[in-house]
Parts: C-alpha cells; structure tokens; sequence
C-alpha cells in the first residue's frame, strides 16, 4: 500500500504542543519575545485635537480653522516627519474614498449639531432663564417693579447681571476640571463600540436631560448645580468629537477635513443664536424642548453618520491617576513668550466677553429698555429679531475674515510687516466696532441703536476673525516645546475660560453700580479698554518670540 509523500522538515516536524514538557514550554515562554503594545497617545497630548477643540470655542477661531493660513500645530507624530503613509490615520485606518467623503461630511454636519444648541443655551435661553427666576418680567415693555403676591419689589434690570455672573463662573470653574476628566477616561474606555462612540452618545442623552431640568422653575442656586453638572455632560459629547479629528482622519486629509468643521462652527453659532431667538420671542419654555431634543439627537446621529469607530478592546490598560487630569492644567515653566500670548488672549475674551455674556441683556434692557411701545406684542420680539440679524452679521464678518486671512498673510510675508502689528491692528478694529455701538446708544435711541448694534456684530465678526486667524502663528511661535505642544496648546485654550469669568464679574460689577437699565451701557467702554490691552500685551509679546 502507498504510503502519503512526507515532505522532509514540514510533515516530520512534531507537534510541540504534545512533545514539549510543561517545564520546556515555560522555558521556551521566558526566552520569547514579549508583544508589548504601547497604548495610544493621550488626546490631551494630540497637538491637533487641542487645536480643534480651540476651534470649537467660537465663531472668530472657527473662522480661523476655516481660513487658508498655513500655521499648522507642531505636530511630532505627523506621518510626515517619518516613513508612515499619510494616508493612514493614527489609530491605523486606512479609509478609502467613500469614508474620507463620510468623515469630511460627518465632522461637518456634528459640529452644527453639537454646536448649535450650546449657543442657544449660552447665549439667550439661559440669560433668559435667571430673569424668570429672578421674576423679571422680559417681555413687558414696562415691567411691574412690585410683585403683587408678596407686595415685595421686584428687581430692576441691572440687578439681572450679578446671578448671570455667578453662574457663568460656576460654568466656567466646572468646564475647567470637566473637560480635563473626560478625556483622560475617554481615552482610557475599551469597549467594542470605540473609544469616543459611547461617551459621544451618553454625552448628548445627558445634556438632554439637564437642559429640561434647567428649563424648570427652580431657584438660581439650583440653576447654578445643575448648570456646573451641564459643563460635564457637555465636555462627554463635545471633547471626544475632537478627539476623533485627530485621531480618525489621516494627515493627507486633515486640513481639508479641519476647515469643514471650522465652517460647521460658524454655521452653528448663527444657528444657535437664532434658535434661542425664535425660543424667547415666543415660548421660553418649548425652546428648552427643541434645545434638548437637538442634544438627544446629536450624539447619536453624529456617530451614524461617521465611519463605525474601531474596537478599542485590545488597547493596553492605562492606570488613571491625578496627573492624568491635574497635569493638562499645568502652566508650561520658563516660557516668558507664552505666558504673555495667553495674557493678550485673556484680555481679548474678557472685552469680547463684556458684549457676548451679556448680549441679551444688552438688547433687551439698552436697546429696548425704553421703547416706545405702538402694540401690544411682547417687547422679546423685536429684541429675538435684532439677535437674529446680529447673528447673521457676526457670520458674515468672520465668513470674510476668513476669506481674507490668506491674502493678508500672504501680503505680511511680502512686505515683511510683523505679524503682531495686524493682529494688534485687528484689536484697534474690534475697539472701533464697540465705539461705534456705544456712541450711536449714547446719543441717540432707537433705530440708531439697533443699526449700530448690527454694524457692530459685522465688525466684530471681520476683527475677530482675522484676530484668531493671524495671531495664531503668535501662539505658535510663543510654544516653549514643540514635543509639548499639544498639552501647552490645551492650556492656551484656558485663557478663553479666564477671560469669560473675568468679564463676567467686571461686567457684573459695573452694570449693579446703576439703578437704571442704562447701566449696561458701561460694558462698551470697559470692553474698549481690555480689547486696546489685548493689542498692547500683543504688541509686547512680538519682542518676546522674535
């Protein structure tokens, strides 16, 4: 009989699995070669998530994300600086056409999903909200000043600012430890579903749930809890976004793909603002509604409409510890340059701030404040129709100064004019814009404050962007380590919180000096000076990084 061909040092070799001795296999196993797999970059360490998340912060630095200025994040990762495919993400994708087209698309309809009812919390509903509780009456064209329940009187206008003050701190000290702690668990998550998948849908659930608490009639101690406990659950759906920039889209496609969500970000902010608006001419109450059935919504359509995001199943465990949170709060050492770019930055949101926290308080109270009243339609209907025309404004100022930021930049490196003289020149622009406001509202009511307030969100808009979009190769350049980049640029961000709670309690305290609604109108002058401090500190940091 014909026995099978045993072809020499194939079918002869033994099974080692039968023929090894369990003390031979532990030898063997010590002399073998350990797979160790190193677990993926921190996403506070991602120069480029840092960089969207800053992005993200508002319409001006969307607007620098949309424009054609070559100032890239100092990334030591980048496929570039070695032999690795750019066309291969950092957690090992590869997509294709159809996902790239996926990716772009998804990025740019999340941003506005994500985007859009967080302005309209921020911007109207919630300003709106601390007036309700406060029993002011918004929509009256003459408020009562005695509340006929308790016969006690009732607060005037200007003593709205100071609990809007109190919570935007709270907001802000929250957003400060929040942000931080989510992309440290985030990045340390292993599941099937991904790393960001879950946190990106629990995140919008959760906003959901706590914006209808917040739409409740509670008390302004209530709103405050609770509006700290938003900042997390908002950090859940919004951090984990951007991280997935960075980490799902290859550098071959990163540009194109990060100047389509600066472009949804702008969109969101004009959105947002007109949501709020149509919200409190109407009905307060049902805009909390749509507010937070859009967050139910974005999570989850945002993660549909992405590619599915890889298991993270088999990524290493990581210990979490203090540092991994506290560290991203950590001010870089001997870096003299950068901590003068971060003061102009805070001085520059905190004059921002002065007009942006207190918008709606501004246009209701200053520039209706003493209207004459024709109809018996509430006084929040024209005040939602002159935020909703500032909104689109403000989009179409920071729309051209992205379009502009290319030629310009382009034009400074011809001429060989420093940089920081037209970021200080936009400073002096944003300056004009608020004297303009304030002169046509001092001396004149009426119309010639609503036009002055539309011209003033175009001017804005335009200096603001060009601002964000020419001073960010200042930040570049002020960064004391390109191998710490990323960290250093997630502490550049905190200057837009600093200057937020900086204008939040000046504003407070100037508006609580006047009896009359007219107290508001300080805010211009305050903002006029902190945004000429911005140019100046600018202009002083330029010598520091020549």
């Amino acid at each position: 009989m014909l026995q099978p061909y045993v072809r020499p040092g194939i079918d002869d070799r033994p099974d080692l699995d039968k023929a090894l001795s369990p003390e031979d296999k532990a030898a063997v196993a010590r002399l073998a070669i350990k797979d160790r797999r190193l677990p993926p970059e921190p996403s506070a360490d991602q120069p480029e998530a840092q960089a969207v998340r800053l992005a993200s912060a508002g319409t001006s630095a969307a607007a620098a994300a949309a424009a054609s200025v070559d100032t890239p994040a100092p990334d030591m990762a980048s496929a570039y600086l070695d032999m690795r495919d750019p066309m291969i993400a950092s957690n090992g994708e590869k997509p294709d056409a159809r996902k790239v087209s996926r990716l772009n698309w998804g990025f740019f309809i999340a941003s506005m999903l994500v985007g859009a009812p967080w302005v309209a919390l921020n911007g109207i509903a919630v300003p709106n909200m601390v007036a309700r509780l406060s029993h002011y009456d918004t929509a009256s064209a003459v408020p009562v000043t005695i509340n006929p329940a308790t016969g006690r009187p009732l607060p005037v206008a200007t003593d709205l600012a100071m609990p809007l003050a109190v919570l935007v701190v709270v907001g802000v000290i929250a957003a400060m430890f929040s942000m931080p702690l989510v992309s440290a668990l985030s990045d340390r998550t292993r599941v099937v579903f991904g790393r960001r998948t879950p946190w990106m849908v629990a995140g919008g659930l959760l906003c959901a749930l706590t914006t209808l608490i917040l739409g409740q009639d509670t008390s302004i101690i209530v709103l405050c809890i609770f509006w700290a406990f938003m900042q997390f659950a908002y950090a859940m759906l919004s951090v984990p976004l951007a991280s997935s920039i960075s980490e799902r889209v290859p550098d071959k496609f990163r540009p194109r793909i990060e100047r389509w969500h600066g472009i949804g970000v702008m969109l969101a902010q004009a959105i947002g603002m007109c949501l709020g608006a149509f919200g409190v001419m109407f009905d307060a109450g049902t805009s909390f509604t749509t507010i937070a059935a859009i967050f139910a919504l974005s999570g989850i359509l945002s993660v549909l409409i992405l590619p599915k995001e890889p298991s993270s199943q088999e990524q290493p465990r990581v210990v979490m510890d203090g540092d991994a949170v506290l560290g991203q709060l950590k001010f870089p050492a001997h870096a003299p340059a950068f901590a003068r770019v971060f003061a102009a930055r805070t001085l520059m949101m905190a004059g921002v701030g002065m007009t942006g926290v207190f918008l709606w308080y501004l246009v209701r109270f200053w520039v209706y404040g003493k209207a004459v009243v024709l109809t018996s339609a509430p006084m929040t209907i024209p005040a939602g129709f002159l935020i909703i025309a500032m909104a689109v404004a403000t989009l179409i100022g920071a729309a051209l100064a992205s379009w502009a930021a290319g030629p310009i930049s382009e034009w400074i490196e011809e001429k060989g004019v420093p940089t920081a003289q037209v970021v200080a020149a936009s400073c002096l622009l944003y300056a004009f814009g608020l004297a303009l406001v304030w002169g046509l509202g001092v001396w004149s009511t009426g119309a010639a404050r609503e036009n002055g307030m539309i011209a003033f969100a175009l001017i804005s808009g335009f200096a603001f962007g060009l601002y964000d979009a020419l001073g960010l190769e200042l930040v570049m350049d002020s960064l004391p380590d390109p191998r710490t980049a990323g960290h250093d640029l997630g502490v550049y961000a905190l200057a837009n919180s600093a200057g937020l709670a900086l204008a939040a309690i000046v504003g407070a305290l100037l508006v609580n000096g006047f009896e009359s609604s007219f107290g508001y109108y300080l805010l211009f002058p305050a903002g006029i000076v902190l945004v000429l401090l911005a140019g100046i500190t600018t202009l002083l940091s330029a010598g520091s990084t020549d």
